[in-house]
């Protein structure tokens, strides 16, 4: 069944929020302090356009098939084997909000007069849960009212961190911890890989291919601007977050408002993307590939069941500190969940580009994908030129390819 087309506000708005998150926060101001503000800024661009170039020709994918993520992992892994591919994405996303609540918890816990950081995160939880439940028109909704209004309260934060605090000779100050600058570039390339590979789960709504290089360029200049912010930060105060910067200011309520914008809008569609993927997994697991869906283990049940595990890791990282090694987390996406990408496109783009029937007599498992999934992981971590997604990006792409077409080719009967 075809899936209903949404208008590219909508879909752009849900796909914004996605993207900007916390994080942004992070790489920024982690950039700021190993590259100077130029060459910070131009790495923050570039690693920010190798994303929408990633999330958009996945992204194109989607639309064309009109399949989400879980689906179009199917010909290409197998039936079953993407069952494995997904489960580990999937999980690999759902930790993004286990930041997400963790961070909100432990700023209301400061904010409130110490009240316990677990109630906190629990009230995130359900509220993302809440907004999921209302389906895509929430997520739309409250993305439209959300993503200006991080912009505007940035923006105030920013003006007021200049008067009180100033940003002292940002384009002159010297990184503290001085880094090659393509090493910057892969980490901040790695800092959403893991959401841009289930790209095709929000841009299948478009009704054209243009429109969804609109919608994740578009979105990864959104972010860019967001990580410059804390950039800035980084070089022109010393603190590398601008939420904290406001904190110190006696701002907390501002500090927490652009915090717990960030992190709804983005972990709503995380929380969706997800499910619709559990659902899929579950359909495959029960047997019901290809049938009618029987109401059981919808996208809809496994909203809550995603958020319980996101918190569980979440008060993990709150007990532990866990939090603070979210940038060594984003590495490790960073190696293992580009060759993913690049198994997508050398089988929709390169092998197999007619689209009719390319899920007709899917096989159970494709080993060809976890071979090429496999190298793409082994070059992008050895390799330390260029950029290192990238890298495992382009090697997936190349083995994919060469594996089917050598495969195929002995399969064909001799005439």
């Amino acid at each position: 069944m075809k899936t209903e087309t949404k208008s590219l506000s909508n879909v752009f708005f849900v796909f914004a929020g996605y993207v900007l998150s916390v994080t942004a926060f992070v790489v920024g101001g982690s950039v700021g302090n190993q590259l100077s503000f130029t060459h910070g800024a131009l790495a923050l661009l570039l690693g920010n356009m190798v994303l929408g170039f990633y999330a958009g020709i996945i992204g194109v994918i989607g639309m064309k098939t009109n399949k989400s993520s879980t689906d179009i992992f199917k010909p290409v892994f197998g039936v079953k084997g993407q069952v494995l591919t997904s489960t580990i994405v999937s999980l690999f996303s759902l930790v993004f909000v286990s930041v997400y609540c963790s961070l909100v918890g432990t700023m209301m816990s400061s904010l409130f007069n110490g009240i316990s950081p677990y109630i906190g995160l629990v009230l995130y939880l359900i509220v993302i849960t809440f907004i999921n439940m209302k389906g895509f028109k929430g997520m739309s909704l409250f993305s439209k009212i959300a993503v200006p209004a991080i912009g505007l309260f940035v923006v105030y934060g920013m003006i007021v961190v200049s008067k009180k605090v100033g940003f002292t000779n940002v384009t002159t100050v010297a990184p503290v911890t001085p880094q090659p600058f393509m090493a910057v570039v892969s980490v901040i390339a790695a800092s959403w890989m893991t959401g841009a590979t289930f790209s095709s789960d929000l841009t299948r709504f478009v009704k054209k291919p243009a429109y969804v290089w609109v919608v994740t360029f578009g979105s990864f200049l959104c972010v860019t601007i967001l990580e410059i912010v804390g950039l800035s930060c980084a070089l022109g105060t010393g603190e590398s977050n601008i939420v904290n910067i406001l904190a110190k200011l006696n701002m907390s309520g501002v500090a927490f408002i652009i915090y717990l914008l960030l992190t709804i809008t983005s972990g709503q569609a995380v929380i969706y993307i997800a499910a619709l993927a559990l659902e899929n997994i579950a359909r495959v697991v029960r047997g019901r590939e290809g049938q009618e869906s029987d109401g059981k283990f919808t996208t809809h049940f496994f909203f809550i069941p995603s958020c319980i595990f996101a918190g569980a890791i979440g008060v993990f990282m709150i007990v532990n500190g866990f939090t603070s090694t979210f940038l060594g987390l984003l590495g490790l996406i960073g190696i293992a969940i580009p060759p993913v990408g690049g198994t997508l496109v050398g089988h929709f783009f390169v092998v197999e580009r007619e689209y009719k029937n390319v899920f007709t007599n899917m096989p159970a498992y494709r080993p060809v994908a976890f071979v090429a999934w496999i190298l793409g992981i082994v070059v992008s971590k050895t390799l330390a030129f260029g950029i290192r997604p990238l890298n495992g990006f382009i090697t997936a792409i190349v083995v994919y390819s060469v594996l089917r077409l050598i495969f195929d080719a002995k399969k064909k009967p001799v005439a």
